[in-house]
């Protein structure tokens, strides 16, 4: 530890690796700790500068902003992060025993942060019972804190609790919407009860203990695919989703025939196919193909439709009874998810011939069902991944 504070005060060019390896398990364990005690007295200390800074009135005088737009300019932070810090200095002048424990390492700053703010919404009923918040904010972790703080502000005042009930309900807000780049951005607020349900369902489905020990994948990715997989389960499954058009929304996607070729075949330079207007590569077509209602829609010079045809799907609801009865999910060895959530993947694109029969199409996750189309199919047993394979 004396080594690593040396390079820290020197700032020594040296990385951690070049100390950490020669630790044990024990002092490795015991250096986290010190670290992290270390980071709890350093925020301390920031926060006391910060409350002298406002006892002074510096940041008015010396550039016309309040305490928060202070802090935001100075650290170049965000807009929440400088208002907990400027709400938890102000606090801290009537808080002396959560003073000592933050300063000691004892209480981190998430934990200074929810005391802050308890303080300030009762400021009487906190002074009354601040030594004791300082004593369970050095041994509650800070989930467990805010459960304590919530519970006394019932006592305190059960009325103004169940308004905030409300008041986070009325708070809850999403927006989605898509980049200049094709990307889209997801931003929310969820109340209570619709977060619980909706990481729930996440979690679970995105839990490495569900998936593959081969998955390669981060953690915010599997959210994101687990997001997609149960919206997409619900717009196959649901028999109450709404409908547009006398059909269940789904992806609409326009693309030329010759763009189903096989991936590894000549491509000629020309315009990628789009889904909503955004490129994408021609093997995700070939994916999304695979199990899909197709209308075939002919064209004049112009782009103007002179035919369209009926909807028809790629795999028949009778080879679809067969595929969850036989294969029961996903084939890829080591993955378990069920049938819901799987693709009827095609082995040889129907596409380039292949027919939509039994013998010729598996299950797989979207993950794998990616895989594949990628041109990896390590994990395929060994009649799936290419050609006429046996029948079961």
């Amino acid at each position: 530890m004396e080594e690593i504070a040396q390079c820290l005060v020197a700032g020594a060019s040296g990385t951690p690796s070049d100390v950490l390896w020669r630790m044990s398990d024990d002092e490795l364990e015991a250096l986290v700790q010190r670290l992290d005690g270390h980071l709890n007295q350093t925020h301390a200390w920031l926060v006391e500068a910060v409350a002298e800074a406002d006892r002074r009135a510096l940041p008015g005088r010396r550039k016309g902003l309040t305490t928060r737009q202070w802090i935001r300019t100075m650290l170049g932070t965000t807009k929440s992060r400088a208002g907990r810090l400027a709400t938890t200095a102000r606090a801290l002048r009537s808080m002396p025993n959560v003073v000592k424990g933050m300063l000691a390492g004892e209480i981190g700053p998430e934990s200074g942060s929810m005391l802050a703010a308890a303080r300030s919404r009762h400021p009487e009923a906190f002074e009354l019972h601040e030594e004791t918040f300082a004593f369970i904010a050095r041994e509650l972790d800070s989930h467990r804190l805010r459960t304590a703080i919530q519970h006394w502000r019932q006592q305190v005042d059960h009325a103004e609790a169940l308004r905030d009930c409300d008041s986070r309900r009325e708070r809850r807000r999403m927006s989605l919407h898509q980049t200049f780049d094709g990307m889209w951005h997801h931003d929310a607020d969820y109340d209570p009860e619709s977060g619980h349900i909706i990481s729930t369902a996440l979690t679970a489905h995105a839990d490495p203990g569900n998936i593959d020990p081969t998955d390669t994948r981060t953690y915010p990715q599997r959210m994101v695919d687990a997001l997609t997989d149960v919206c997409r389960f619900y717009l196959d499954h649901g028999d109450a989703a709404p409908t547009s058009g006398g059909e269940k929304p789904h992806i609409n996607v326009t693309v030329e025939y010759d763009q189903l070729v096989p991936a590894d075949a000549p491509q000629e330079d020309g315009p990628l196919p789009e889904i909503d207007g955004t490129p994408v590569d021609p093997e995700t077509i070939r994916r999304l193909a695979c199990d899909a209602g197709i209308v075939r829609v002919v064209v004049d010079g112009q782009g103007e439709p002179l035919d369209v045809g009926r909807r028809s799907r790629t795999v028949t609801p009778a080879i679809r009874r067969g595929l969850d009865v036989r294969d029961g999910g996903c084939r890829w060895n080591g993955c378990d998810a069920p049938a819901g959530w799987a693709d009827a993947h095609h082995i040889v694109h129907w596409a380039d011939g292949g027919p939509t029969s039994l013998d010729n199409m598996v299950l797989l996750c979207r993950k794998h069902h990616t895989a594949v189309h990628g041109g990896t199919t390590a994990g395929l047993p060994a009649r799936f991944t290419g050609g006429r394979p046996e029948p079961p």
